[in-house]
Formats: structure tokens, C-alpha cells, sequence
């Protein structure tokens, strides 16, 4: 994989590859799917991940190995190519086996369905935000989700009212004419 830019040394008091992240910016075509990854992403996920892409920056790294397997970030690299971006920021992780690699593609998909939302303070979020006519699209939520959150009310499709039928009326059977009392 050649390292297309300079690389960005995030450490911590440990000096071991494992608490020693550096992103580099990476070409696209250098890194290649897991195919045994369980989690699909649909188009609408994809578009979603384009969109947050354009509107933020590419600010979450993929993870990969140092032959360039992806572990973390296949919605995020489709979204890449799909946008036309040469290069995008990666993390290499040199340091774990085969299993671990196997296992945190997992986690890293598993983990945060783990979490949950304190809906009274994401309302509240979601409310400023759209105070500041902030594109709400951009979040992931369905617009049903947003009205939800919003307290948008629900406007009922349009149902019409059939006349009640009073018990003398009848009809004609058009084969055999015959009248019935409904």
C-alpha cells in the first residue's frame, strides 16, 4: 500500500503498535473488502454515508490490515469509491492475529447496537438543530423518525366516508337480476 501523505502519530503513555495510531491517507483502490464481513450495507445506508462524507469530511478512519484487508469501514470505503475519492484516511493495525482481526470486524459492527438513545435529549438536539435550519437528512433518521422527534403530528391519509347504508336499501344482482335487501 503506498502511503499517499504525510502520517499523523496519535499515542498514548504506552508505546506499543497497539496504543500507537497513526492515520495516513491511503488510495482507495489499496484496500480490499473482507469478504466474510457479515454486515451489508444497503444503497440507502450507502447514499446516507456519501452524504455525511460531503457534509462533514471523511472523519472517521478506516481500519486495516497492513496488506490493506479492510477490518472497519466497508460502508465507508463503497462511499469513498462511489463519490470518486483517490484517497481516504486509514489506520493500519499491524499487531493483531488473524482471529482478532475476525473478531473486532465483528465487534466494531456488534458493539454499537449495544447503545441507546436518551430520547428526550436527541429530541432536543434534533429541535435546535432544526431551529438553525440545519439539513436534518444528514443525521441517518427516516423522515418518520424526525417528525417523531420533532412532535411534527401525523396527518392521516385522506380516508373517504362511505354513506351508511340504511337497512331499505338493496341492490340488483347483474346476472339474475334478482333484487336483495342489504
Amino acid at each position: 500500500m503506498a502511503k499517499k501523505s504525510t502520517s499523523v502519530p496519535l499515542t498514548s503513555d504506552d508505546t506499543s503498535q497497539r496504543n500507537r495510531l497513526e492515520v495516513q491517507m491511503l488510495e482507495v483502490s489499496d484496500l480490499r473488502t473482507y469478504t466474510n464481513n457479515a454486515r451489508r450495507h444497503s444503497p440507502e445506508q450507502i447514499d446516507a454515508l456519501k452524504s455525511s462524507i460531503t457534509a462533514f469530511g471523511f472523519t472517521n478512519p478506516v481500519l486495516a490490515t497492513p496488506t490493506g484487508r479492510i477490518i472497519a469501514g466497508h460502508g465507508r470505503v463503497q462511499a469513498a469509491l462511489e463519490l470518486g475519492m483517490k484517497l481516504v484516511p486509514v489506520i493500519v493495525l499491524a499487531d493483531l492475529s488473524d482471529a482478532q482481526i475476525r473478531a473486532y470486524t465483528i465487534a466494531d459492527n456488534q458493539l454499537p447496537n449495544m447503545a441507546s438513545w436518551d430520547f428526550d435529549v436527541l429530541a432536543a438536539e434534533i429541535d435546535a438543530l432544526n431551529d438553525e435550519d440545519f439539513d436534518l437528512n444528514l443525521l441517518g433518521f427516516s423522515k418518520e423518525e424526525l417528525d417523531d422527534m420533532l412532535g411534527s403530528p401525523e396527518i392521516p391519509p385522506e380516508v373517504e366516508e362511505k354513506p351508511k347504508k340504511e337497512p331499505s336499501d338493496t341492490t340488483i344482482c347483474p346476472k339474475c337480476h334478482h333484487e336483495f335487501v342489504l
